[in-house]
């Protein structure tokens, strides 16, 4: 698996979420109590971006028509077998990278 560098920790502080581009990809990242987390930035509803979304606690909400996902796992709350992808994450010396293709 390889992980591309994305970010300085500290340009992502506890509650707060951002949009990245990552091997052609659109990636939504959280930190989530000092935890960073990945998921693909689309809602299944209408592909609006999540990283724009409601964020609290482990959840954000779309802000186009409030479809909630766990950003910890990228879970619908209302149907948790769907979900957006998940992408692992990596925090090393102060660094966030994100593994978008498994190897």
């Amino acid at each position: 698996m390889e992980f591309i560098d994305i970010c300085a920790v500290d340009e992502l502080p506890p509650g707060k979420s951002r949009a990245v581009r990552v091997a052609g990809k659109d990636i939504a990242l959280f930190n989530v109590a000092g935890t960073v987390h990945a998921i693909a930035n689309a809602c299944l509803h209408q592909g609006s971006a999540l990283a724009d979304g409601i964020f609290s606690g482990r959840t954000v909400a779309c802000r186009a028509h409030g479809w909630r996902y766990d950003v910890t796992t990228g879970a619908l709350a209302v149907s948790p077998e769907l979900g957006v992808a998940c992408y692992p994450v990596e925090v090393a010396d102060g660094r966030v990278a994100v593994a978008v293709n498994g190897k």
